[in-house]
């Protein structure tokens, strides 16, 4: 019905790059919520994707050509369906890890896809497979394109430099636990890498991976 976001298969549609630096093609700005149970537990990631103008303006005009008769909330729930089927085919592009261990997700839920301004905006639950208890724990997370095609980054101030407070938060958690964005610190070999793509062109796997912010999660003992 759309082309859809298809982050992990690399977007048909790119963004303006700048000359000197001709990798990503567009950017999404992250938040999430580590959301814990009764039991202190940490059960989820609600995570908010906000596309860039672009892209965004792209989708709605396409939404916009569509003659078939549904309204454009309904059109929007299509493509938050798309959406999430595409992402699920790459763990939603999202990696956990407890004390360096691999942590299983479960199925998206609670996926809800709307326009803010003129930014496309996804919202989603994404569940762990099971509860972790985190007293004594640290979690981790990394969001992103492994392609780099897109660049994922945390809600930051202004000026880009550092992340916003608010783009990790904790629901529901003990009053201990702490959180920190780590910005990435990619070697000089791996930015020069994704310099030289042409617009036409994806990254290595997993070359998205060196460009990724850290979401951290701790809980002492």
């Amino acid at each position: 019905m759309y082309r859809g976001l298809q982050l992990a298969l690399a977007l048909t549609v790119a963004a303006a790059a700048t000359p000197a630096f001709a990798h990503p093609h567009g950017w999404v700005d992250l938040s999430v919520e580590g959301v814990f149970d009764d039991a202190g537990r940490l059960q989820a990631l609600r995570q908010q994707w906000r596309m860039d103008p672009f892209y965004s303006q792209v989708v709605m005009e396409e939404m916009g050509r569509l003659e078939d008769g549904t309204s454009m909330p309904e059109r929007l729930d299509a493509l938050g369906v798309e959406i999430r089927n595409n992402l699920a085919t790459q763990d939603n592009l999202t990696h956990i890890t407890l004390d360096g261990e691999p942590v299983a997700q479960a199925e998206v839920t609670n996926t809800n896809t709307e326009i803010r301004g003129d930014r496309l905006v996804f919202s989603f639950v994404l569940p762990l497979a099971s509860p972790v208890e985190m007293a004594g724990h640290a979690l981790d997370y990394r969001i992103f394109d492994p392609t780099y095609y897109i660049e994922m980054v945390h809600e930051a101030n202004a000026d880009g430099s550092e992340p916003l407070p608010e783009a990790l938060t904790l629901s529901g958690a003990p009053a201990d636990c702490t959180t920190q964005i780590v910005q990435a610190d990619p070697d000089p070999s791996k930015v020069m890498e994704a310099a030289m793509l042409d617009k036409t062109e994806s990254g290595e796997p997993n070359l998205g991976r060196f460009f990724a912010e850290t979401g951290e999660i701790r809980c002492p003992a």
